[in-house]
Order: C-alpha cells, then structure tokens, then sequence
C-alpha cells in the first residue's frame, strides 16, 4: 500500500493562484507545508477536505500590499486519519514563536511527526523548516540546531522526513543528514528553487542554480518512488512522490 506526497515552501500567500491548482491536479494523501499562513488554514482544510497540523514559527512582517503582520508556520495537512501527532521543536518554542516581534527571518525550527493511516498500514511523516542562513552558508546555528534535530529523529524508529532545509545539498549540514538517511532527491536536479518566482532570481540567478536545498529523507522501512522536482508553483519547486512500507528482512 502506498500514499502521495507533496512537499512545498508556499512562500506565505503570495502563490496561492499557483499552489492551489497545482494540489487539486496531483491530488496528494499529505501535503507537508512550510511558511503557511495560519490564516490560510479553513482555506487548505475546506478546498482538499484535510485536518492541518500546525506549527507556528513566529509573526512575519506584512508583505505589500497588507500592513498587518502574519503568523507563519510549518504543517502538515492529511486526508488520512491521523493516528497520533507531535510538534517538536528542536530550536525556541511555541510560545515564543507566538510572543515574538514581527520579523523577516523567524528563529524557531520544529519538527512535525505524524502517523498516518490507510488499508491498515501505518506511515510515519515527518517535515520541518530548518534554520535559515546566508546564502546557504553553513553557521554555527545551524550545526546546533541540526545535531538537536537529528537527536529528534534518532528516537522516531522509520520515518520519511520532508522539508526546506536551508542548507544546499553537498554542504555541510545537508551532510549531516545524509550521513544518516536516504537523499531520495534524484541526482539530476541541480536546484529546487525556482528561479523565475524566487525573488533573488532577477538579481544573483548563477547563485540558485545550485541550491538543492529542499529534501526527502528516508529510513530503511520506506521506499520512496516517482520522486519528481514541480517548477512553476512557489518560489520553490514542489517536491512530488509516492511512498510505501518496506518489509524489511534480517
């Protein structure tokens, strides 16, 4: 037995018109979603019939036109039953992502861990947006708060993780967990941002074309099939695939 999985970084609601269609044609089981708006909410559980699981990361200046700040999260949206579900953050916490000022760059990082069920097989999904840095530049931060992730994930058991991990495949801290998991992003795409909606790509385009900074991590219980990089839907490229249980032998 298998499900459909879609992962994407929406960029809050500036690609709503892109990202909406784009989940009505591939029809997915989960969508794990990261800088949704948490006003955004009713709208993705009425248009896909789906329970949200949020995780708020903090308030988000207003972009133009609106003046009011917006409160910005990680989730993960399921037509499934959710049989158990858990928000952990490996960095702040929720009630300070709800205290905090309004700000361009939000601090808090949490993982979201779910179990799914469909034909009597249980799926454990995982995503998170972890820490931002310059230009893809690994930090001291961001060394911190992947080695507190990975900790998280050592304790899971099989899971397929999914996410924005702002740190570039080839990297530092995108090694870190490829030193533990499965990278199911095939080797042909270079990047998943989506130069032409990203708003660096009229300025630094060169700079983008080698950022493979989204990903879709697996334990040895999972096979991760028909993964395929989406362009034209956010500022980053959706991240498409079809998941199964693996029975696993000694």
């Amino acid at each position: 037995m298998s499900l459909k999985l879609a992962s994407i970084n929406i960029e809050r609601s500036k690609h709503l018109d892109r990202v909406i269609p784009f989940l009505q044609r591939y029809d997915p089981d989960v969508i794990c979603v990261q800088e949704l708006l948490e006003r955004d909410i009713p709208l993705f559980e009425e248009i896909f019939g789906v329970k949200c699981i949020f995780g708020p990361s903090g308030f988000h200046s207003a972009d133009e036109p609106e003046t009011e700040s917006v409160m910005v999260g990680t989730a993960l949206l399921s037509r499934l039953p959710i049989r158990s579900q858990k928000i952990e953050y490996y960095t702040g916490s929720e009630a300070q992502a709800r205290s905090n000022e309004p700000q361009e760059i939000l601090t808090n990082s949490k993982l979201i861990i779910c179990d799914l069920e469909k034909d009597d097989t249980l799926f454990r999904i995982a995503t998170t947006h972890f820490t931002w840095s310059p230009r893809g530049m690994a930090t001291d931060e961001q060394r911190t708060n992947m080695r507190h992730l990975i900790d998280i994930l050592g304790a899971m058991g099989e899971f397929v993780l999914c996410g924005d991990f702002n740190a570039p495949r080839g990297g530092e801290i995108f090694a870190m967990l490829t030193d533990v998991y499965k990278d199911n992003i095939p080797p042909q795409y270079a990047t998943s941002i989506d130069i032409d909606l990203h708003r660096a790509g009229r300025t630094r385009p060169q700079e983008l074309a080698d950022k493979m900074v989204d990903g879709l991590f697996s334990t040895p219980g999972y096979e991760v099939a028909d993964v395929q990089l989406i362009s034209g839907v956010s500022d980053h490229c959706a991240v498409t695939t079809t998941i199964s249980r693996r029975r696993l032998t000694s």
